[in-house]
């Protein structure tokens, strides 16, 4: 196949890079199962100059996630029809649909899959990774159908570079928007806190104590916008982007080298909130997402001084926002902002645990 280098939509269950590990062919383990998948915030890139370019939808830039008890929950049930079918009630079909034939071609089975997905109250291009998340749930319950052929390792770098998002009232089509594969790490590594460098390849991760809380915040008056849109916004500001990660890449680097990972093993959250601070706040980051919401500068700003105060360890947006979050043991001082700043207000805990199996037969 030709090498994707644009931004144009692409058909349902395309492949553009392979599996590794194969070539698989497999039989189902189980008949069915129910697994229940967190959900993850976007805490920072470490060179956003490498999002800028599609080599083949494999993007670089490496990135800081957080994990979340947020969840969806996805069934899967094999059938000898030879089909894939989705039920009625599942949203998002054209990225279930992506994720199932995603599996099917990298694993050479024959069997249909009948699939049902409870992501009805999922925030939608807020900055949760709910297209990359839905895409890793559905494809870690058909790994796990067929005994987990694919290794974490292999299944994160292959659903990053396979990733799409969907188009309203184009079921066939998707979006190569850009994927890190913080989502699917989410489910398949341990720690609420993961580093990803290189190519969608997990470096280190960190537990984070049940007695953090994060509260994300996400504006009332905030529109949400296909993800075509969103792409065309962003590729209109993409310079900023790449001057950000000229600019400021090297010394990110160094910091996550020398402040980050160490802080990591130490279970030190402050130093790395340090970092994600500078970069969202004094690197220009949080500006060049501004492109999904407007006033994220201005509101961000105001919000500054829980991090700069010490009220909070943790002060971000996530992804390319307009979702702001925070991660302290006591988060009064920050629900009164977030309060006063008309922002809904979900609170969450740290998720250390991979996808959990609710059933199987």
């Amino acid at each position: 196949m030709k090498q994707k280098t644009d931004f144009k939509p692409f058909k349902v269950g395309t492949v553009f890079n392979k599996v590794k590990g194969g070539p698989y062919s497999v039989k189902p383990k189980l008949n069915y199962v129910k697994i229940r998948y967190p959900s993850r915030l976007n805490v920072m890139a470490i060179d956003p100059s490498k999002i800028a370019t599609n080599q083949n939808l494999v993007y670089t830039p490496g990135e800081i996630i957080l994990k979340v008890k947020i969840y969806k929950t996805v069934s899967v049930k094999i059938n000898r029809t030879g089909k894939i079918s989705i039920t009625p009630s599942s949203k998002r079909l054209s990225l279930v649909r992506h994720s199932a034939i995603l599996m099917q071609k990298a694993l050479n089975f024959k069997e249909g899959l009948e699939i049902d997905v409870d992501n009805k109250s999922e925030l939608r291009h807020v900055g949760l990774g709910s297209s990359s998340g839905l895409i890793a749930a559905v494809a870690c319950a058909v790994n796990e159908l067929f005994g987990r052929p694919i290794s974490p390792t292999n299944l994160v770098q292959y659903l990053a570079q396979n990733h799409g998002e969907e188009i309203d009232n184009s079921p066939k089509l998707i979006n190569p928007v850009q994927c890190i594969g913080g989502s699917a790490a989410a489910g398949l590594f341990k720690g609420s806190f993961i580093i990803l460098a290189g190519q969608s390849r997990v470096i280190q991760s960190m537990n984070l104590d049940n007695t953090y809380k994060i509260m994300i915040g996400i504006p009332k008056d905030f529109v949400e916008l296909d993800s075509k849109v969103l792409l065309e916004k962003e590729l209109s500001v993409i310079n900023k982007f790449i001057n950000c990660g000229k600019k400021y890449g090297p010394a990110i680097a160094y910091r996550v080298l020398h402040k980050v990972l160490p802080a990591m093993v130490e279970g030190d959250l402050k130093t790395i909130g340090d970092l994600v601070f500078d970069y969202r706040f004094k690197m220009g980051s949080i500006k060049n997402c501004s492109y999904t919401y407007p006033k994220l500068v201005k509101l961000t700003n105001r919000l500054s001084f829980l991090k700069t105060r010490g009220f909070v360890d943790m002060l971000s947006i996530s992804s390319v926002g307009p979702a702001i979050f925070a991660v302290a043991k006591d988060l009064k001082i920050c629900r009164e902002a977030f309060e006063k700043e008309n922002l809904n207000i979900y609170i969450t805990k740290p998720e250390n645990n991979v996808y959990q199996v609710l059933e199987k037969k």
